[in-house]
């Protein structure tokens, strides 16, 4: 089954297993589709120093409500990885000889990845799940 990224023409950009939480990853990419590539660099810069709230739509359970009436959080580490993700799909459009600043994000997506074992911190023996997610931008002219 071909995914709905390969019907889709631009630069593309794609973060694999990456340690980070799915639900923040999906709130980000949500909102973040359809934005300008700079407009959304900037907002995820202002997420990373809690300027700005990411607004919660989905995953939004025992979430206090933000100073603009919404639900929302500051996922600082999500944010900095999906900003490292979209900078590289910038790259990859400036490469192919598209306009930086015209670029706006077509897709965004998130999915969740493999989870995989790790032992707990301080020694002990039991063990908890890590959660790993797979993140992919495209942008276009």
């Amino acid at each position: 089954m071909a995914s709905y990224s390969s019907k889709v023409e631009g630069a593309k950009a794609m973060g694999r297993r990456i340690d980070m939480s799915p639900k923040h990853a999906a709130e980000i990419c949500r909102h973040i589709r359809g934005m300008k590539a700079t407009k959304a660099d900037e907002f995820l810069t202002r997420v990373q120093e809690k300027k700005e709230y990411v607004p919660l739509k989905r995953y939004n359970k025992q979430v206090p409500h933000r100073a603009g009436g919404q639900p929302g959080r500051y996922p600082v580490k999500a944010a900095r990885i999906i900003q490292k993700v979209l900078r590289n799909a910038m790259s990859n459009a400036e490469q192919a000889g598209m306009d930086k600043e015209k670029l706006r994000i077509v897709h965004a997506a998130s999915h969740r990845g493999p989870t995989y074992s790790r032992r707990k911190p301080k020694g002990r023996w039991t063990y908890h799940q890590i959660d790993t997610t797979h993140v992919e931008i495209i942008v276009n002219a």
